[in-house]
């Protein structure tokens, strides 16, 4: 009997020592999984932390307009001297600007034509007729052709004035031999421009004689405008 209590004591001593060993077995691999599944968990908040910090690091106030992409070698072998940029939206407005205000200074191209018919008219002696004005703009490129009674030396006793008045002046013209029959009447003609010093607004026709010139049939004054620009200052007739 005594046998018998012994042995039954050392089984029950060895079963306790080996339940007691699984159990430690089993705990230190459920730590060391809880721990492995923290760590795993903390990289994963720290990844996320990190995506979420590059997504917000550019602020929408700061975005740029699109690159121009220069300085590449183009299809035909050229390489350009520019590298890629940027311009914030700000200063593209300001550089458009500035084109603009620069672009105003530009003279206007225009097209003005005006036939001016003198049949059955009278100019009495050392008076003037107003033909054209073109105020508040100097004229930098135009052009007039006159028909007018003239001599057989082919000049006329009609001026042809350009200026701005009343600063006005006679145009050199230019007689025209095949389209005039002299001691009747001549065709001439003369390119106008404006210059620094010497504006061009006005256009007039003046009897340079001593007696009324009165104009036969097909008497004319053509003018034409290609090109004006604003002047400064005021206009006195």
């Amino acid at each position: 009997m005594t046998n018998k209590s012994t042995s039954t004591k050392v089984s029950l001593f060895v079963v306790f020592v080996l339940v007691s060993a699984i159990f430690s077995v089993n705990g230190n691999v459920y730590a060391q999984q809880n721990v492995t599944l923290s760590e795993a968990l903390n990289v994963t908040d720290a990844a996320e932390q990190n995506f979420t910090n590059e997504t917000d690091s550019v602020p929408v106030e700061e975005e740029l307009l699109p690159t121009t992409t220069e300085g590449l070698v183009s299809g035909d072998g050229f390489v350009t001297d520019n590298v890629t940029s940027a311009t914030p939206r700000d200063e593209i407005t300001e550089e458009t600007g500035d084109h603009e205000e620069n672009t105003t200074a530009v003279n206007t191209v225009t097209r003005d034509s005006q036939t001016v018919l003198l049949e059955g008219e009278s100019l009495p002696e050392g008076d003037f007729i107003h033909l054209y004005d073109s105020t508040p703009y100097k004229i930098m490129s135009g052009h007039i052709a006159a028909k007018l009674p003239c001599n057989d030396a082919n000049s006329t006793d009609v001026n042809v004035l350009i200026g701005q008045a009343p600063n006005l002046q006679p145009a050199e013209l230019e007689f025209v031999g095949p389209l005039s029959t002299p001691g009747e009447l001549c065709l001439y003609h003369v390119d106008i421009a404006s210059d620094e010093t010497t504006p061009i607004t006005d256009i007039a026709i003046q009897n340079n004689s001593t007696e009324d010139i009165d104009f036969p049939a097909t008497s004319t004054i053509v003018l034409g405008v290609n090109e004006i620009a604003s002047i400064s200052g005021e206009h006195n007739e």
